[in-house]
């Protein structure tokens, strides 16, 4: 019972996840859910599900490659797994045997001036790097980024694996408006093909591959070390927070709903003028969520080197419009901080160390400016994706466009949906998946997720997804997660792994296989 006690307190816990070989901070699905005695649950069944059976913890290059070499001589799914922070369950595999890097961390060097491992002067980045050799996590990097008084673009949450499927896939964070996507960081990497060789990719060397890296997702091999960009500190970081809170709670929050469209509307002004941030709506959510209401609207959003006369002058026609149209149906509240420099900021404003172990189903959308022109069409998706009461479904938009990331375009070596760089922000919906759901009401969660991601496609066709944070069972994930690269990125997964080693699912060359309902994978 001891036991039991511990696993249902510990269960939201980075640390408790991550230490564990199927442990997962984001799991895809929950199988054997924890059992709480002291608030009367009982246990119900206890399947590993979807995770792998067998997991060798390996902290040696020597070590990862026997396993993989193994797994492929007995014809045995291989899974890849960092840090198990991954909402598409991209870490698991049913049957499989596990290559657990959480302890594969040798070095984290900061190089004053980026040096190549092959001697490549092809890159045109003349600024500091570091060197990242192993499964750190972004916690362990930030640590030598502010010994140095430099920045690195991170994650939002310390927990994620700096080298895996975060930067493949793109991956945001707080400084991404300013300095671009973490996939735009990569310099050059280390990676063990299925093939058994070690190779760098970068500008100069295994050029394919090195793209695919670079925004394409994860699974053309393992990715043993990276080599990232570091920036320039800054003087100054100016944060604004607002909240939103019906002042009489109605059925359908029409009022908020409202303001939410209006503030679609608004944000690629804010993106233009050098805003980032994340912002979150919540209707009628089961429990509290904004200011001790669970309706409301909240947002944290910054500037990197902009003072508060700046950062002002770019919100202030914002919460005025605000104030004009909502002041006598929403409380409305605001202030500024203002920062010495980017870690003071980091520190104090981002969710270090947020409770997860949760599952979490979702759908994305980029948004380009033209297409919140019209308000009655931005407030029908709205209420369209904003559910009933009750129901544990929340909303975030990421304000990470424009900026460096529109800039980063021009790079050709960029892997990168180019949808991005025409996006000021995306829109995430989010349904959470209570532990004790029943497989009859997880699907129908699926399901509605299904029809919120079509109603967000019809919104704004022709963008695509953040596929770091989508919706595996998108009928159109191809188009809506790679876009126009999908091509080239399936030539270098044909290249460098032929047979499928390296299956994930929704990534590229996924749709060769079918992962059948009890589990196991099948080719299509």
């Amino acid at each position: 019972m001891a036991d039991c006690d511990y696993i249902a307190t510990e269960w939201p816990d980075q640390n408790f996840q991550t230490s564990n070989p199927i442990g997962r901070v984001l799991p895809y699905n929950i199988t054997c859910p924890p059992v709480d005695y002291q608030a009367g649950q009982v246990p119900t069944t206890c399947t590993l599900g979807s995770n792998p059976v067998y997991a060798v913890n390996a902290t040696t290059r020597s070590a990862i490659k026997s396993t993989m070499l193994f797994a492929q001589q007995h014809n045995i799914r291989l899974v890849i797994t960092g840090t198990g922070h991954d909402l598409l369950g991209r870490s698991d595999g049913y049957g499989g045997l596990e290559v657990w890097l959480r302890y594969y961390r040798n070095s984290i060097d900061f190089q004053e001036t980026y040096t190549s491992a092959t001697g490549c002067t092809k890159s045109d980045w003349k600024g500091s790097a570091i060197h990242i050799d192993g499964n750190w996590q972004w916690r362990d990097v930030a640590k030598v980024a502010k010994a140095n008084n430099v920045i690195v673009a991170t994650g939002g949450s310390i927990s994620v694996g700096a080298i895996g499927g975060w930067p493949s896939g793109g991956g945001h964070g707080p400084a991404t408006q300013a300095l671009g996507f973490g996939s735009d960081q990569i310099l050059e990497a280390e990676v063990l093909l299925a093939d058994g060789r070690t190779v760098t990719a970068n500008h100069c060397k295994n050029r394919d591959l090195f793209r695919a890296l670079r925004g394409g997702g994860p699974g053309y091999g393992i990715v043993l070390s990276m080599t990232v960009k570091t920036h320039p500190n800054v003087d100054v970081v100016t944060a604004h927070h607002l909240t939103l809170v019906p002042l009489t709670a109605t059925p359908n929050n029409s009022a908020l709903l409202d303001a939410v469209s209006v503030l679609l509307q608004l944000y690629p002004d804010l993106v233009d003028a050098g805003v980032g941030g994340y912002t979150y709506w919540y209707n009628h959510y089961p429990t509290v969520a904004v200011a001790n209401s669970t309706s409301g609207y909240r947002h944290s959003v910054w500037t990197l080197g902009q003072g508060l006369d700046a950062t002002q002058a770019a919100l202030k026609p914002v919460v005025d419009r605000l104030r004009q149209n909502f002041n006598s149906s929403l409380s409305i509240q605001e202030d500024y901080v203002t920062y010495p420099d980017y870690w003071s900021f980091y520190e104090t404003e981002m969710a270090l160390y947020d409770p997860q172990g949760n599952t979490l189903i979702m759908s994305s959308r980029l948004i380009e400016r033209p297409q919140v022109a019209d308000f009655a069409a931005v407030r029908d998706v709205v209420e369209t994706i904003s559910d009933a009461p009750g129901q544990y479904n929340s909303h975030c938009v990421l304000l990470v466009g424009g900026g460096q990331v529109a800039k980063d375009g021009a790079d050709p070596m960029s892997g990168l949906n180019p949808a991005w760089r025409r996006a000021s922000y995306a829109v995430v919906t989010i349904r959470l998946v209570p532990l004790h759901t029943t497989n009859q009401e997880r699907q129908a969660m699926e399901d509605d997720m299904l029809v919120k991601g079509a109603a967000m496609q019809k919104f704004a066709p022709g963008t695509g997804a953040y596929l770091n944070e989508a919706n595996r069972n998108d009928p159109d994930y191809i188009e809506n997660f790679y876009g126009v690269n999908y091509a080239s990125h399936l030539a270098a997964k044909r290249k460098y792994d032929p047979h499928n080693h390296f299956y994930c699912p929704a990534c590229v060359g996924s749709e060769a296989f079918l992962e059948r309902p009890d589990g196991p994978l099948c080719s299509a």
